[in-house]
């Protein structure tokens, strides 16, 4: 059970970080109206790039975990 409520901490935490990192970059795009279309790409794409390191680095986490309490 412990390891139940421990995964289900994980995931909300990464759901909460998850929908800031997105508002933020929403918040950048609409303060960045008046640019160009390439300005509102590269904050797009390091929204996306932030979002994949930080899953990827949840997912080797939560793997290493997993193995930890196998042995």
């Amino acid at each position: 059970m412990n390891k139940k409520k421990k995964m289900n901490q994980a995931l909300t935490r990464n759901q909460i970080i998850s929908s800031i990192v997105w508002a933020a970059v929403i918040l950048a795009c609409s303060f960045n109206q008046g640019g160009s279309n390439k300005q509102i790409m590269y904050i797009l794409l390091s929204g996306f790039f932030i979002e994949f390191l930080r899953i990827s680095s949840f997912n080797k986490s939560v793997n290493k975990d997993n193995n930890e309490e196998v042995n």
